[in-house]
């Protein structure tokens, strides 16, 4: 499988980079819910924050290399447990070219935003 058949997001992780991950504490697996909790730390309150999302550098920690999907792939090691805010994070939105362009990267093309976004 060439990357190019991959969906964007596991060749770019960029957002993983970029943005502080707060949730409710009941999204923790000791709370009933499915994000790791070795994986976050209260924020707060009833609030949980994945680890490394929280200073600068930003790198969430379940943020790694997807080797299973090819060599250049870096993504959500967590995907099927992530937290409500990065299900919710809308691909090839403003805030994934605005983070897409603050690393460098070239925006995504529009045949490939409406391929993914019609296979999804």
């Amino acid at each position: 499988m060439s990357t190019s058949d991959l969906h964007p997001c596991v060749t770019c992780g960029v957002c993983c980079q970029n943005y502080r991950v707060e949730f409710s504490i009941y999204e923790l697996q000791s709370m009933g819910g499915t994000v790791p909790d070795h994986m976050a730390h209260e924020a707060g309150g009833n609030r949980a924050r994945m680890n490394g999302t929280g200073q600068h550098p930003v790198r969430c920690v379940a943020l790694g290399n997807l080797s299973d999907l090819g060599p250049d792939c870096i993504g959500c090691t967590i995907y099927e447990q992530r937290p409500r805010p990065c299900r919710d994070f809308p691909f090839a939105s403003y805030g994934c070219h605005d983070t897409r362009a603050k690393f460098g990267l070239p925006p995504l093309e529009e045949a490939d935003v409406a391929h993914w976004q019609e296979a999804a």
